[in-house]
């Protein structure tokens, strides 16, 4: 049976609204809110939110939570906050911002849970397929595929297959494989770059000893940004546009969060790992090949990999498949050579508040601008 949901009936937009009201930036930040909802176990405030969501099947926003002349924080109303324990109007203090991002994180998961039904199979997409926590608690009963570019952007990947079927009238399936689709860029053109910017480099032969000193650099507990092949397609960054840390560097993640990606400490860090090897170190469904869901540390690893763990043993799982990214999946496997832990933290290469980096140019301001210690573009390595 289809369907639809409509306007004001919307998740997305209840997720949105929550985000400013927790400070953050509507249409950019709801990835924060997501990770702030790990920090609390949702009790206090998901009675609201579902009374808001309605008990039905299919949601139905009571807008009696909201009030429409108001434009700003929101716009919940009187009710709302009366319902916090709070002024109405103030601003949520400390204690209440991560049980009410908990209580609508768990209230989303189960109304999208309902409206599933007794489906066996999900094809999730939209913006609320970005949302890795939900997409991890659809997995624990259903067979889940996302779509791993779920927000606007992604409507071009449709807007391909439309035309190469119903334009080009082509029937064979084309799989949508790995996702690095945008640009590369030929060892001149790096050369060019950073020659212009009057910077020393060293350029390495061949990739054995790329990735020999990309491991000495990671057990040195450097931090390196890696800039390799075609660019990722969508936010997150695979193995392409990465900062790369060591999980046995005791200081890794606060030296990310704090010296270089400047974000808050709930927010934690991808852990990338060879598919092959993953199930030693965690449980992580398919859907974790494009970090689109959420995965569980395996309780012997569970003290090495504390630093990037969400919750009791939750954490983000990147799978890296050989035909999907050969030279990140080499990468690892020479980590692994070298210390017995094939898995390194991954984080996208940018600027905070910046798309991932593109060019050889981005890449070098954004190394500079950062406390990252190494780049490597291509075959090229600079040292600050």
């Amino acid at each position: 049976m289809e369907k639809d949901l409509y306007y004001p009936d919307s998740l997305g937009d209840l997720y949105s609204r929550v985000t400013e009201l927790l400070g953050f930036s509507a249409g950019a930040d709801e990835h924060k809110v997501q990770w702030l909802s790990t920090s609390d176990s949702g009790e206090q405030f998901l009675p609201l939110f579902e009374e808001l969501l309605g008990s039905s099947d299919w949601p139905c926003v009571n807008r009696s939570f909201f009030d429409s002349d108001r434009l700003s924080q929101g716009g919940f109303s009187e009710k709302f906050y009366a319902r916090l324990g709070i002024e109405d109007g103030a601003e949520i203090p400390q204690a209440l911002r991560a049980p009410l991002a908990a209580g609508l994180q768990h209230a989303i998961e189960n109304v999208v849970l309902r409206m599933a039904g007794p489906s066996e199979n999900l094809c999730v997409a939209g913006g609320l397929g970005m949302n890795a926590l939900l997409i991890s608690a659809l997995e624990e009963s259903k067979q889940v595929f996302v779509q791993p570019a779920a927000g606007n952007a992604g409507t071009a990947l449709g807007a391909v297959f439309y035309a190469w079927n119903n334009v080009f009238g082509q029937k064979k399936r084309a799989p949508l494989n790995d996702l690095c689709l945008g640009p590369s860029y030929t060892a001149e053109e790096v050369k060019q770059v950073l020659e212009n910017c009057k910077l020393r480099f060293h350029y390495l032969m061949t990739t054995e000893e790329l990735l020999d000193r990309a491991v000495r650099d990671l057990n040195s507990e450097k931090i390196i940004a890696w800039m390799q092949g075609r660019m990722e397609f969508g936010p997150r960054a695979l193995g392409n546009r990465s900062i790369l840390a060591s999980p046995l560097n005791p200081y890794s993640t606060e030296n990310l969060n704090i010296y270089i990606k400047h974000r808050e400490s709930f927010r934690k860090f991808a852990a990338s790992v060879p598919e092959e090897m993953a199930s030693e170190y965690f449980e992580a469904g398919p859907n974790a090949r494009y970090l689109a869901t959420v995965g569980r540390v395996r309780a012997p690893y569970r003290k090495t990999f504390e630093a990037a763990v969400l919750d009791e043993d939750a954490v983000r799982v990147h799978l890296v498949r050989q035909q999907d990214n050969p030279l990140f999946h080499k990468l690892l496997h020479a980590a692994g050579k070298a210390t017995g832990l094939p898995v390194l933290y991954n984080t996208s290469f940018n600027l905070f508040g910046d798309p991932l980096v593109c060019t050889p140019r981005d890449a070098v301001r954004s190394f500079y601008s950062s406390g990252v210690d190494a780049l490597y573009v291509g075959n090229f390595v600079v040292e600050k």
